[in-house]
């Protein structure tokens, strides 16, 4: 059986589509299926999609067009293009489009899943690459739809090789938990592409810090006022980095946040600064809350589950065995009543244990 690698089949026929999912799931993979662009944007969202397979003909749409728009989306996705009509043509144009392979229906299924089997370990290939390519480097994630922004910070890690961009996400809605790229350094945000963060801050920033606990979040491409800045910051948010930032500043604003400092206007810095000064003389230190009766070593342990440890990690950091951690975790999970890492740290979050 295959590890559950997550599939996504785009075609207007519903046999198909029913034909597949009982064959590909039956080899180990999870198949999600969809007959438009609208459900397959959905899905993609929503789910770890490594191989997307792609009708040619489907009604009222182009498959092609679907396949450009599901890359430029998920730059690691691989798309097989399968087609009842195949031709050289289409297949060239495939090619060109950068869509990883192309095949009949009527291929007989072993080559087709020899197909879905060589693209899922090129992906593997390219993200072991992007790991390896980092080294040394400080790594982040950019999350914006425009193309020339993308360029820009591409030119930007041209010109300092200390940094890397290792995936760009077109909006906040395609972070999905089990993404590769948990330890990037910092996310640049942009505020056009992502209106949810300053209409909806208390909602969108919680699951973004569960996701990615290790990264300073950064506003880009920003013209908030100057009370959304603050409020942002009182959220967690490291930085603001206007349209038109020079090379140099933003390396600059790169330094100055990953040496665990803000980069603000010096008016919004005072103002933060009085407001912080004003509430430690009105409010006396409250110990951080524990309605669950945790020990201190489960809340250090949940602490290092919120940065995304795994158990052996665990284990070396507070140099007790790995079945001890294992242990620990199964008794926070009792006690907090939950199921799941993700379910333990959100609820220490709302709880204010950590």
């Amino acid at each position: 059986m295959k590890p559950n690698e997550q599939l996504l089949m785009i075609d207007d026929d519903q046999l198909v589509l029913q034909t597949f999912k009982l064959w590909l799931e039956d080899e180990g993979y999870v198949l999600h299926t969809t007959s438009n662009r609208i459900e397959a944007l959905a899905i993609l969202r929503e789910h770890p999609i490594a191989v997307a397979l792609v009708d040619l003909r489907i009604e009222g749409e182009n498959g092609l067009e679907i396949a450009k728009e599901l890359c430029r989306i998920e730059s690691l996705l691989k798309i097989i293009i399968i087609t009842g009509y195949p031709s050289y043509e289409t297949a060239i144009d495939a090619m060109r489009l950068g869509i990883y392979d192309y095949a009949s229906k009527a291929s007989d299924s072993r080559d087709i899943l020899k197909k879905i089997e060589d693209a899922l370990e090129t992906r593997r290939h390219e993200i072991n690459s992007i790991s390896k390519d980092i080294g040394d480097k400080t790594g982040f994630i950019l999350v914006c739809h425009h193309v020339m922004i993308k360029e820009g910070f591409e030119n930007f890690c041209r010109e300092y090789p200390e940094y890397c961009m290792t995936h760009n996400y077109h909006s906040l809605d395609y972070i999905k938990p089990g993404d590769f790229n948990s330890n990037a350094a910092l996310v640049l945000i942009c505020s056009a592409c992502n209106h949810m963060l300053t209409d909806q801050p208390d909602e969108t920033m919680r699951p973004l810090k569960i996701l990615l606990p290790r990264a300073a979040l950064v506003m880009i491409n920003n013209n908030q006022e100057d009370d959304v800045k603050k409020k942002m910051v009182r959220l967690g948010i490291k930085g603001f980095l206007p349209k038109n930032i020079t090379k140099e500043n933003m390396k600059k604003s790169f330094r100055t946040i990953l040496k665990g400092q803000i980069w603000v206007s010096r008016k919004i810095a005072h103002e933060l600064l009085n407001e912080l000064l004003d509430y430690d003389t009105e409010h006396q230190y409250q110990e951080p809350q524990n309605p669950y009766n945790l020990s201190n070593r489960e809340i250090e342990i949940l602490q290092a589950i919120a940065s995304g440890l795994s158990n052996s990690e665990i284990s070396n950091k507070l140099f007790i065995s790995e079945k001890t951690v294992k242990a620990h975790i199964n008794h926070l999970f009792k006690k907090m009543e939950v199921k799941s890492r993700t379910q333990a740290v959100k609820k220490a979050v709302e709880d204010h244990i950590i």
